[in-house]
């Protein structure tokens, strides 16, 4: 990681970040200035993420102390509905406030169980999608997240049983996710990290950067966002 961290200082578009993780009640902000941790900080906000999150995020500013802000990267999910969606909106008014690009990336590849460079074990990460049904989603060869896959808990047993050679982990409580004991047993928890946030974008090509930087930010919906229409006749598509 050292040695990663090094050849990325020597880069010319790798200057500052700040990362911002706030998809679970363990919430997180970074900042890195090359190959320097200017920041961190670890808050619990469960519920009062769109207040806990102000005081750090200003700590992290002024430790900037007059430096540029090469781009801001945020945890996009899954996890809390309102937590990630306070971190979007956090992240994109410091980029509009210092005038750099922001970029989203997958909460699920920035945890210790995704980022861990001591197995070389597949990593699968699952949780509870809720009404019934999971979601399952592996790492990567980039170091990021698939796109989560719903499934119901026959056919998650079922994949879980076809990867006995990955190592499996979740957002959730194990034990809350009602699953057979033997299987849980194989489950660990973890939970998102900024600092892992920003090593993972600093570990990203160039190419895989700019890519995600053009991306409108998003979070990761487990289902559509919207679940029925409006009404022909509501007044919100009434015309004039």
């Amino acid at each position: 990681m050292i040695g990663i961290l090094f050849l990325l200082t020597r880069l010319p578009h790798v200057k500052t970040v700040l990362a911002i993780e706030t998809s679970s009640p363990e919430a997180s902000i970074a900042l890195w200035s090359d190959g320097a941790w200017l920041f961190e900080a670890e808050f619990l906000s469960d519920r009062s993420h769109n207040c806990m999150v102000f005081e750090p995020l200003a700590s992290a500013l002024a430790a900037l102390e007059g430096r540029d802000l090469s781009c801001v990267v945020v945890g996009t999910g899954p996890g809390s509905y309102s937590g990630t969606r306070i971190g979007i909106a956090a992240a994109q008014g410091v980029a509009i406030a210092k005038s750099c690009p922001v970029a989203g990336l997958g909460s699920l590849a920035a945890t210790p169980a995704a980022y861990s460079k001591t197995t070389e074990k597949p990593v699968m990460a699952i949780g509870d999608a809720r009404r019934g049904l999971y979601y399952l989603s592996t790492i990567i060869a980039s170091g990021e997240a698939s796109e989560p896959e719903l499934m119901d808990a026959e056919t998650l047993k079922r994949r879980l049983a076809e990867a006995a050679d990955h190592d499996v982990f979740t957002l959730d409580e194990p034990a809350k996710l009602g699953l057979d004991e033997d299987v849980q047993m194989g489950i660990r928890p973890s939970r998102p990290d900024a600092r892992l946030l920003l090593e993972l974008w600093l570990e990203l090509d160039s190419g895989r950067q700019q890519e995600l930087l053009a991306r409108p930010l998003a979070p990761t919906y487990l289902r559509a966002p919207f679940t029925s229409k409006a009404k022909p006749g509501h007044p919100l598509l009434r015309k004039g």
